[in-house]
């Protein structure tokens, strides 16, 4: 697992595990915005190479694999993150979906690894907000090709995405902040020694210990009885409450340090929750982007509102553009 005291810590522990999406509203289809995107790639030629900013473990990039597939000869598709992303270790479905793509991990947006002009798209989903934009713009234009398209899709100060994450941030704060960790650590001690001596004394401190969590837990659920979005609190409650049923198949240490993770990923979860909060543009912000890629010279820059499949909660912002030059042929004998 990551180094905690590295500044992206919180990240590379996210993305080292079975997670392909990061951002996606209460209710709303995780591949909703899949069309969208498929449209984007399948105006791009056959052997196009494709470059996903901020890819995590791949969400982005497996909507190109996908368009790929029709094409003769497929994408080449490629993928940069700063954290410390591994898709074929963490992702249950990369070898089906993304074994063609390559990651770099560890590379900034602000300094990509790819030679100027060979890149015909660059696509990025809740990304390249959280890079310093200046520089990531202008490595954006620098390695597109003349005609080469970029499409991102950016987190809005306004949007239904950051009032789940300022939601869940609460909720990550609260549990961190309670007896639950310590209670469930204290429990488990409990419970093996009261297993192993048998004695009154050690089963009366096993049972208090039981009380000590079950109020942890119902402190819990009372302070977030009435909110829309459980999946937290809900996750959380059933990693840690089948940890003293596997106290038959692993030992004390092994225990402990199955708590210890959890309570890492929870704190890896309020900091990343904030850092999306953060990140989020405001009207202002948004079009100082777009006009930042104007003044690269980057053509047709269209800004638009993401919604919701019902079109009645923002998502973030669309925002899309060309660098001058040959446009690259949009029908080719693969997409037929």
């Amino acid at each position: 697992m990551h180094n905690h005291k590295d500044g992206l810590w919180e990240w590379s522990v996210f993305w080292q595990s079975n997670q392909l999406h990061s951002c996606v509203p209460v209710d709303e289809d995780p591949n909703a915005l899949g069309p969208v995107w498929q449209d984007f790639f399948s105006s791009l030629p056959a052997g196009a190479t494709i470059l996903d900013m901020g890819t995590g473990n791949g969400s982005l990039a497996a909507q190109a694999v996908t368009v790929s597939r029709s094409k003769s000869p497929p994408f080449s598709i490629h993928g940069v993150d700063l954290a410390d992303i591994e898709p074929s270790r963490y992702v249950a479905s990369a070898d089906e979906i993304l074994g063609v793509v390559t990651f770099h991990a560890r590379t900034a947006m602000e300094n990509l690894p790819f030679e100027s002009a060979s890149v015909d798209a660059v696509g990025s989903q809740y990304a390249i907000e959280y890079s310093n934009i200046n520089e990531s713009l202008r490595e954006v234009h620098r390695v597109l090709k003349p005609g080469g398209r970029l499409r991102f899709l950016l987190h809005a100060n306004n949007g239904v995405l950051k009032e789940r994450c300022r939601q869940q941030g609460e909720q990550a704060r609260a549990i961190l902040a309670s007896p639950l960790f310590p209670a469930t650590t204290s429990l488990l001690g409990a419970l093996v020694e009261a297993e192993t001596s048998g004695t009154p004394l050690a089963i009366r401190r096993a049972e208090e210990q039981i009380r000590r969590v079950k109020t942890a837990f119902d402190e819990i659920e009372r302070k977030f009885s009435d909110v829309e979005d459980r999946s937290l609190i809900d996750n959380l409650f059933v990693a840690v409450r089948r940890l003293p049923g596997l106290r038959k198949s692993y030992d004390l240490q092994t225990l402990t340090k199955m708590t210890e993770d959890i309570h890492l990923l929870l704190r890896a979860q309020s900091r990343r929750l904030q850092a999306m909060q953060q990140a989020a543009l405001d009207d202002i912000k948004v079009n100082d982007m777009a006009e930042q890629l104007r003044m690269l010279k980057i053509e047709d820059v269209s800004l638009e509102l993401a919604t919701t499949a019902t079109g009645d909660r923002c998502l973030g912002y669309w925002l899309s553009g060309a660098k001058p030059g040959a446009t690259p042929a949009t029908m080719d004998e693969g997409s037929l």
